[in-house]
């Protein structure tokens, strides 16, 4: 091939022409903040974005109508945010806490359908470590049901806590699987009694009944003194054995 005379067109100077669906790809990549995008899913998202993908600040609305605010990581809830539950027209809180690639991980708040709270640690989206769950009541305070403080093992009490029913009455322990587990003592408030013992699945297996405040002898409904010779060590070999059984 002879010298290439300058001005001459060659086809290596042609520029090539830029294909239609690399002009429209480029203009849908999305970063930094953008207004409303629409999914044919019928899932909408306001908020930022990253190579494009949901990443920072933002708020998606799904199908259903329950929708998320919060931080956002390569299109996963990251961070900290809100989950919403839309219902009978209005929206209620699901869940307010701290989220990892989509689930809830950390220290969180979840308000089921029911009204129950449970406000603590979650692990892969389940309650685990320590932990308060309102039953019944109002949240705030727990006044008017059951409120359970203490461990929690995939979405159940499990491990020491303490449960403070509506009565009044209290249970300090072991639980496991949502049921009374092991080693503790009911409080019977208005009887002014406590029940020390084993539980075996929620059934007690053995213990013993004692004054929470010992009345001087011979109150009105003062405890009989116990004629064993050695109450507490029956009791207490009682107590072993039933443990020994487990």
């Amino acid at each position: 091939m002879g010298p290439i005379i300058p001005g001459t067109v060659t086809a290596a100077s042609i520029p090539s022409p830029v294909q239609p669906w690399k002009t429209a790809d480029f203009k849908a990549q999305k970063d930094g903040p953008h207004h409303t995008v629409y999914w044919t899913s019928g899932e909408r998202y306001q908020g930022d974005w990253k190579d494009n993908k949901r990443h920072g600040k933002g708020t998606v609305v799904y199908k259903s109508g329950d929708k998320y605010e919060g931080d956002w990581r390569a299109d996963t809830r990251h961070g900290l945010g809100t989950l919403w539950v839309y219902k009978d027209g209005k929206y209620r809180v699901r869940y307010h806490g701290n989220w990892v690639d989509d689930e809830p991980v950390g220290q969180g708040t979840n308000f089921d359908e029911t009204g129950d709270t449970y406000e603590g640690g979650y692990v892969d989206g389940m309650k685990q470590g320590q932990g308060r769950a309102v039953h019944g009541g109002r949240a705030v305070d727990g006044f008017g049901g059951d409120v359970y403080e203490g461990s929690f093992l995939d979405n159940v009490k499990c491990g020491p806590g303490t449960m403070m029913y509506a009565s009044g009455d209290v249970y300090e322990g072991s639980w496991a699987n949502d049921t009374k587990h092991g080693t503790g003592t009911y409080f019977y408030m208005a009887k002014g009694k406590r029940f020390d013992g084993v539980w075996n699945q929620g059934s007690v297996k053995c213990g013993s009944y004692s004054d929470i405040h010992a009345p001087p002898p011979g109150a009105v409904g003062s405890l009989p003194p116990c004629e064993l010779a050695n109450s507490e060590a029956v009791v207490a070999l009682a107590c072993q054995e039933a443990m020994a059984g487990m």
